[in-house]
């Protein structure tokens, strides 16, 4: 691998490590050269294999605390990009998951009457309607672009904010740095690690039947209570359950789904329908809460934090884990703003590098920003861990779109890109799992790193929404925390 290369996988492996205030940590992981496979001029698949790297050695020092036993790991260029795009290979039997409508009006890049451009993001009924009572126009992109037309771009983006609506103007990199949400974020750690409360030092759990035996992988035991939806959050857990742990999903009965990501982000979880809007189904969640290791929640500012703020939860189960994930982080004057992964792109100046500043154009055919703040997630998730088996305490993993995003752009850019969207066979036949699922034959994407000494690997297929009950496994029950 050219030198430059690898050399910025290790640093910014280690900067991301250093954040988390885990101490030192054994680089135990190799990346291999691969030649380019996305579309893009971003260092994406460089700072994937940073993301990944970091978390794999995470992986391995929990692995050596478990069981004095040590590991390394390894992967390629071809699957830290493939990572960030697994939502695109999923098959079930010989057809493809259609990924939600494309040209879905309210969700698209406009031109603006001062030459600019903003983003919006209306993909569920209530958001649509929303900008269309906005925009007084019909549900048609020659209308909506018309109507956005009349706008200058800031005032439209102040407008949308308003309304508590996700759009914003599309900005270079510089506009966004020189921006107050910019200026926060930029002296924001990638991954905030923030104890919120003291508790007893919890060593990792242990299990006499199976504990050291070969059964034993790094995060058996680990219960996440999984309170997220689309693709960053429901990816943290997802990660984390490629390791051994029982991420537990909570989705409401009657939110919208997308089966697409439902699918991709659902392996090795269990699913289960509660409605937290009602006292039954909070005392529910609360009493979930209180057996749990981790507790993450994705969603809208203000919400599910608010009705569940990590404070809470720290004093019901001492020593939780509670995990946000945002679009513009947790300060500053956009810290209530709803976002997903387009518009952390369109703010961050990834757009105009991926277009122009004429043309601004998301990524093609992977979601960066989403992947790689699910990993993040995960990575502090392991940093957490850590620190509570070995200082004690309740913590607070932050991470955001938007963060994720600067991060990126910080990297520098390639001279060239791939040139066709199409992945060789060979390169997705090395990767791909195929397995019977609640959806019928399910081929996809499989983990990416390989351990020397554990395997990585779910032991749950993805299932329909709500398919169990709301109750942790009767067999994790058997787990002890007085050992070590």
């Amino acid at each position: 691998m050219p030198i430059r290369r690898s050399l910025l996988i290790q640093q910014l492996a280690q900067e991301i490590l250093e954040g988390t205030g885990v101490g030192p940590v054994a680089n135990s992981v190799t990346v291999n050269d691969a030649p380019p496979i996305l579309q893009t001029r971003l260092r994406a698949a460089e700072v994937c294999a940073s993301v990944l790297s970091a978390q794999a050695m995470l992986i391995n020092h929990i692995w050596k605390m478990r069981t004095g036993r040590s590991q390394t790991a390894s992967f390629d260029l071809q699957g830290a990009s493939l990572a960030m795009q697994s939502v695109f290979h999923q098959r079930i039997w010989d057809y493809p998951i259609a990924l939600p409508e494309p040209d879905y009006p309210t969700v698209g890049m406009y031109p603006t009457k001062d030459g600019r451009h903003v983003m919006i993001d209306g993909g569920y009924p209530l958001l649509r309607n929303g900008f269309l009572d906005l925009l007084e126009c019909s549900n048609s992109a020659h209308a909506i672009g018309q109507a956005i037309l009349k706008w200058d771009a800031a005032a439209l983006e102040q407008a949308i904010a308003d309304k508590k609506l996700p759009g914003v103007m599309v900005r270079s990199q510089s506009e966004w740095l020189s921006h107050p949400q910019g200026q926060h974020l930029t002296d924001t750690p990638v991954i905030e690690l923030i104890k919120i409360a003291d508790s007893p030092i919890e060593p990792f759990p242990t299990q006499p039947n199976i504990y050291p035996a070969a059964g034993l992988r790094p995060l058996t035991g680990i219960k996440i209570l999984d309170l997220t939806h689309v693709i960053a959050g429901p990816t943290s857990a997802k990660a984390l359950a490629s390791e051994g742990a029982t991420p537990l999903h909570i989705y409401s009965p009657y939110r919208a789904t997308m089966p697409p990501f439902d699918i991709d982000t659902g392996h090795g979880k269990l699913s289960a329908f509660l409605d937290i809007k009602q006292p039954q189904g909070q005392q529910k969640l609360l009493t979930l809460a209180s057996e749990a290791d981790v507790f993450a929640q994705s969603y809208r500012p203000g919400s599910v934090s608010a009705m569940f703020p990590p404070e809470r939860l720290a004093e019901i189960r001492p020593g939780i884990i509670y995990v946000s994930i945002s679009c513009f982080g947790f300060d500053g004057p956009w810290k209530l703003q709803p976002g997903w992964e387009q518009l952390a792109q369109s703010v961050s100046g990834i757009a105009v590098t991926e277009g122009s500043e004429e043309s601004p154009s998301l990524t093609k055919f992977f979601f960066p920003n989403d992947y790689l703040t699910g990993h993040l997630a995960a990575t502090g998730v392991l940093a957490a861990l850590i620190r509570r088996a070995t200082e004690g305490g309740s913590w607070h993993v932050r991470v955001s779109l938007t963060r994720t995003a600067m991060m990126l752009m910080q990297q520098g850019l390639t001279d060239a890109s791939a040139t066709t969207p199409v992945i060789p066979v060979d390169v997705l036949q090395r990767f791909m799992l195929e397995r019977d699922t609640g959806f019928g034959r399910l081929h996809s994407l499989g983990p990416v790193i390989r351990y020397s000494d554990t395997v990585s690997n779910w032991d749950l297929p993805p299932v329909p929404l709500g398919t169990h009950q709301p109750v942790w496994p009767e067999w994790l029950s058997s787990f002890s925390r007085k050992g070590g």
